[in-house]
């Protein structure tokens, strides 16, 4: 984690600008959940006055879009540039959020037991999670009785292929959960991150161990800016309630 810290706090601090145009649209009261999480967005309709919290809050653009739309929002993030950036941004839409600076697997006291409505993600979650049970059990203590987990990332076999003249070809084996270290921004000499690589049953049964049930999941298939081949998911949605 401390690896992953100095490597998220580097691309915090590279990207700032990058999503003006989304900071914007979410200012500016633009539908944006509707727009840009066409799956995640019709579970977060309904969510004026409802407290949600949301882990590794990254860029926040799922964050405050949903403080925009009139909820009591909590974001959790490992790096301290995101959460410094996090802050600007809210203030630039027009919201207010809580922040927390903090690991979500190792959640601190400081955030109550039973309190959220709702436990919302956006993509790019679990490839930096070394500890699903310690991540789903944190995040089943702070939901309510009857609170929902809505989580949406990458599909781990769009991480494992990748496209080479039209074809996909596979990079390693779906089974193969190792981890190792990645320089993802070698070009410009930033620090390396470690990602950790989990089946979707991975994730599935840590949800149920944890004590969620599974309402729904889903495959789908999101078409990126260069062409991909449509035979592999690129992305899931699950939905789960606390009981």
């Amino acid at each position: 984690m401390r690896v992953n810290k100095r490597h998220w706090d580097a691309i915090a601090k590279r990207d700032r600008t990058k999503k003006a145009d989304m900071l914007r649209q979410i200012r500016d009261d633009t539908p944006y959940l509707e727009k840009w999480e066409p799956k995640l967005g019709p579970y977060l309709k309904h969510i004026k006055g409802k407290k949600i919290i949301v882990p590794q809050f990254g860029d926040g653009l799922v964050m405050l879009a949903c403080a925009k739309k009139g909820a009591i929002v909590t974001g959790v993030d490992l790096s301290s540039e995101q959460v410094r950036s996090a802050r600007k941004a809210a203030e630039y839409c027009g919201v207010n959020v809580e922040l927390v600076e903090a690991d979500w697997q190792n959640l601190p006291e400081s955030i109550p037991n039973d309190r959220f409505d709702l436990v919302v993600t956006e993509c790019g979650i679990f490839i930096w999670i070394n500890d699903l049970d310690a991540w789903m059990k944190n995040a089943y203590r702070v939901l309510r009785n009857r609170g929902k987990l809505m989580v949406t990332d990458f599909h781990p076999l769009s991480i494992i292929t990748e496209q080479v003249k039209g074809e996909i070809v596979v990079k390693k084996s779906y089974f193969d959960q190792g981890h190792g270290i990645e320089n993802l921004l070698s070009e410009e000499n930033e620090p390396p991150a470690i990602e950790f690589l989990w089946k979707l049953s991975d994730i599935i049964n840590a949800a149920i161990n944890a004590g969620f049930r599974i309402d729904r999941v889903e495959e789908f298939y999101v078409q990126p800016k260069v062409r991909w081949i449509r035979l592999v998911p690129t992305d899931f949605l699950i939905a789960t309630t606390k009981e």
